[in-house]
């Protein structure tokens, strides 16, 4: 191996250590710390709760026309369905 083969092996050594630096950099700058990660879970659990409430006052407002419509008689129900067909 000639003195120029061996300048040659050391440049690319360490041309290959300073890329693979920079591509561990940032890979460290993607991470995220676990502060952010606690964060992002309480935002979410935030919204998951917020979801929860409308979907129980839904059900809540449903389970009220169910009664509503089972307590009918026979001429309110004939009133219901044509006031329904009208809409």
């Amino acid at each position: 191996m000639s003195t120029d083969d061996f300048g040659k092996y050391v440049i690319s050594f360490a041309v290959g250590l300073f890329v693979g630096d920079l591509l561990m950099t940032k890979n460290d700058k993607a991470k995220s710390s676990p502060v952010e990660k606690v964060e992002i879970i309480d935002s979410l659990t935030k919204v998951n709760d917020s979801i929860k409430i409308k979907v129980e006052q839904l059900d809540s407002i449903k389970d009220a026309k169910i009664i509503e419509v089972s307590t009918l008689d026979n001429d309110s129900t004939l009133k219901l369905f044509y006031k329904l067909v009208q809409e």
